[in-house]
């Protein structure tokens, strides 16, 4: 058996390195982070080759004098703690003092950085380890860093990085979760001379309604306070939810963090709430103070640890289950002396908003109304006519879903560009399912590419969608369905996504199109295979009250 002995210095730092700096897009992280606990208002991430050539962040903080940047590359260097007590009471994002050191070890490192009460600027670099220059320079205030030929040394840990597209993409969506969490600060990313995001600034709530593909009014925002525990809601409505639950953010001090007992206290608070084919998806941003929680769980600080967590995952799901909590009201019992108008006439006010499906997709063709006469809606899902045979019932959300459906299929339907395009792994099998239904998915409404191996990169998709049309695609593509049947239930499920849902108001005037619509294309049965309506007759409604 081989004797124990001590690691040299390099061979140790370079592992140690590695619990940090994981792909381009952990550096991205750690040095937007320290942008942010320098005080940065703007933010710039520029790329070469998805971050696996070149890297640069360049922030407006408060830079760093000589002193403090030379030391800052060093191991266990930092400004953010000084004692073990600091450690209980952490507000920063950084305070380990690993990252930079941990870039220097596996890349060639440059640093320039002027704090506002300096003329000059100085100039550090480090080359896998070994300080090479130091030195004044020009310098606007703030901070540049660039990390150029990572892992070059580490052939083994190269080779497990993507391809440029998709490391490109793991970089976008971290500086989305930095300005999910800070969204005072702008954050622009940027690679071959062009914008792949930008954020100004703003809203919390703008932001998410971007990310999501949802407008803001979709978004249902509650806050909810107890002792030293606020908690912020943030969360698309049942109807216009997608999927899956992967779209689901979760802040701590506004710390993006991934913590399954948040997501659970979560989703069971939520239970029952989202109809079958839904999931919940959002933010939940939670405020406490720094000694209820611990941070310093894990080198790339995406864990945390809660004091006393079984009482705050509880008093989440409490709260979880107000979120969506149905109004009661009470019936209306008219007195004996009121006459009850026998026929609906117009509202007394305005008309309630209802969540919109995807603007203009409702309103599907100007059609007079001249025969049927609309009567209202049963049980939140059938709309009621009259109509010369009788009485006709039309299920609304499955009408709804069979035009689309035949929308789609005719390729009538225009893509919508993904404001953040989306990337996903597939099976060899789901691969070759995807090449022989490249023509069927642009006819749909699909725009995709290869992001790599057995990746791809959805840069549109149907209009209304969003994500929710990625995610259907992977699991069609995944599901190992005969290559004839793909196409027919990729739409199929794409208009159950986009259709009206039950509990969704339609004035008169929509009811009558809907049924209009249906009638003058012949439709019967929805995709999978119910009927869209049924009709009482006169004559059976007349056996049925003993008139016949």
């Amino acid at each position: 058996m081989p004797r124990i002995r001590i690691l040299p210095q390099e061979v140790s730092a370079r592992i140690a390195a590695g619990e940090v700096v994981e792909r381009p897009a952990s550096v991205v992280k750690e040095l937007v982070e320290n942008a942010l606990d320098a005080g940065a208002r703007q933010v710039r991430v520029e790329l070469e080759e998805g971050g696996r050539r070149r890297i640069q962040v360049v922030d407006d903080g408060e830079g760093m004098s000589p002193e403090d940047l030379r030391l800052s590359w060093r191991p266990h260097a930092t400004s953010k703690i000084s004692t073990l007590e600091d450690l209980s009471r952490i507000t920063t994002y950084g305070f380990r003092g690993e990252a930079l050191h941990s870039m220097a070890q596996v890349s060639r490192l440059t640093l320039v950085s002027r704090p506002p009460s300096q003329e000059e600027g100085w100039l550090l670099r480090v080359a896998f380890g070994e300080e090479e220059d130091f030195r004044p320079c020009g310098a606007p205030t703030g901070t540049t860093v660039v990390v150029e030929d990572l892992f070059a040394r580490l052939p083994a840990r190269r080779a497990f990085l993507k391809g440029p597209r998709a490391e490109t993409s793991r970089v976008v969506e971290m500086v989305r979760l930095a300005a999910l969490a800070r969204p005072q600060t702008s954050f622009r990313v940027r690679q071959a001379g062009r914008d792949l995001f930008f954020f100004p600034g703003g809203s919390r709530r703008g932001l998410l309604s971007r990310i999501l593909s949802v407008p803001e009014e979709a978004l249902r925002a509650e806050t909810f306070e107890e002792k030293e525990l606020r908690a912020e809601f943030l969360l698309v409505s049942p109807e216009r939810a997608p999927s899956t639950s992967r779209h689901l953010y979760f802040l701590v001090n506004d710390r993006v963090v991934r913590d399954r007992g948040l997501a659970a206290a979560l989703l069971e608070g939520l239970r029952g709430v989202y109809p079958p084919g839904r999931a919940p998806a959002g933010l939940l941003a939670l405020y406490l103070p720094p000694h209820l929680v611990d941070v310093n769980v894990h080198p790339a600080k995406w864990e945390v640890r809660f004091r006393n967590e079984h009482e705050l995952y509880g008093r989440l799901r409490r709260w979880a289950e107000r979120l969506f909590k149905p109004q009661v009201f009470k019936f209306y019992s008219p007195s004996e002396e009121e006459d009850l108008p026998l026929s609906a006439g117009p509202p007394s006010g305005p008309p309630a908003e209802r969540p919109r499906v995807a603007e203009g997709r409702l309103f599907f063709s100007e059609v007079p109304s001249p025969g049927p006469r609309y009567l209202g809606t049963l049980g939140e899902k059938y709309l009621l006519f009259e109509v010369e045979e009788g009485l006709l019932l039309l299920d609304f959300h499955a009408a709804h879903e069979r035009i689309l459906y035949e929308d789609l299929l005719s390729g009538s339907e225009a893509p919508e560009p993904l404001l953040f395009p989306a990337v996903f792994e597939l099976s060899a099998e789901a691969q070759e399912r995807l090449a022989a239904l490249e023509e069927d998915l642009s006819a749909l409404g699909f725009s995709l590419r290869e992001a790599g191996p057995r990746e791809v990169l959805v840069e549109k998709v149907p209009a209304g969608l969003g994500l929710s049309a990625v995610e259907a695609l992977r699991e069609v593509l995944e599901e190992g369905l005969a290559p004839e049947r793909l196409r027919e239930e990729l739409a199929a499920r794409l208009a159950c996504h986009l259709a009206l849902r039950a509990g969704e108001r339609l004035s008169p005037e929509e009811a009558l199109r809907l049924l209009l619509t249906v009638k003058g294309r012949g439709l019967e049965r929805c995709p999978h295979g119910r009927p869209l309506w049924i009709i009482l007759s006169r004559d059976e409604l007349d056996r049925r009250f003993g008139r016949k």
